[in-house]
């Protein structure tokens, strides 16, 4: 699975996410008209006709670009993009609900499902709003700042980067995944003493105790289908531990024979398939 399988559509309880449409044509140049939305796009210029909005969406038809509309309650409410870079619109009818995070959440958490290169977002300086939702989310941002000339106002204006890279992710939103009554979740620095004991010694491809931090490192999970995953029961202990690499079949480990005994067989019939792609929760 590659980022070109980004989902066409993605659902949430209230909200959903879809291509932009022909039918959404006169919507966008709306809301791509508002003084109060306009300001913050680089690339959007003013006035904003029909022209401007049918390039919008042939842009969002490219295979590397991924254009979603935030739709909600059948309304319009502003839009989503993926691809070279991450930026993003909200109706001002629609702000201060908490609707631009929750869709970000849905769409970050698509994108990172998959392995991913670093995501990046820019916007101006003064933008006071997208900078603390875009420092919720987990971005990173870079030191000092630079310019981005914008088109709607004809000149240059300052602007941050904000980076945010796969590990970095799934260590705020780790991934659990089911698995016939046990779930998987990726290993993290602080499973490692209750990981040491389920070592079953030096040989390959388990590393000895004492390099055991550094392997949960090596094999920190970035996007389906690699990395190292604790096995939990349904009480939540941590009963045994999966290292996923692509090509090759799965590795177990478990904390004793009897939970080895009870689902080693389990595991490796329903990892045969590769890493579970729905995941539980977040």
């Amino acid at each position: 699975m590659t980022l070109h399988d980004f989902p066409a559509r993605l659902a949430a309880e209230s909200f959903c996410l879809r291509p932009l449409a022909e039918g959404d044509l006169p919507e966008v140049m709306r809301q791509l008209s508002d003084e109060r939305v306009a300001p913050w796009l680089a690339a959007v210029a003013q006035p904003f006709g029909l022209t401007e909005a049918q390039a919008l969406l042939d842009h969002g038809q490219h295979p590397g670009e991924h254009l979603r509309t935030i739709e909600i309650e059948g309304a319009f409410a502003g839009c989503i993009c993926l691809g070279a870079g991450l930026w993003y619109w909200l109706d001002p009818a629609f702000q201060g609900r908490g609707l631009m995070t929750a869709a970000l959440r849905l769409a970050l958490s698509e994108w990172f499902a998959r392995p991913a290169p670093p995501l990046l977002a820019t916007c101006r300086t003064d933008n006071a709003a997208s900078l603390s939702l875009l420092t919720r989310l987990g971005f990173a941002r870079f030191p000092g700042s630079r310019r981005m000339f914008f088109q709607s106002s004809g000149r240059s204006e300052p602007c941050h980067d904000l980076l945010m890279a796969p590990e970095q992710w799934h260590l705020l939103n780790p991934p659990r995944h089911a698995l016939d009554g046990l779930s998987l979740r990726p290993a993290r620095q602080k499973d490692v003493p209750t990981l040491a004991l389920m070592l079953p010694g030096t040989a390959a491809p388990w590393p000895s105790a004492e390099a055991l931090p550094g392997f949960v490192e090596q094999h920190r999970f970035r996007g389906a289908p690699s990395g190292l995953f604790v096995i939990e029961d349904d009480l939540g202990r941590s009963i045994g531990m999966a290292l996923m690499a692509e090509g090759t079949p799965p590795a177990l480990a478990f904390l004793s024979r009897e939970e080895a005994g009870a689902h080693a067989d389990t595991v490796k019939q329903a990892l045969a398939a590769g890493l579970p792609s729905v995941p539980l929760g977040r």
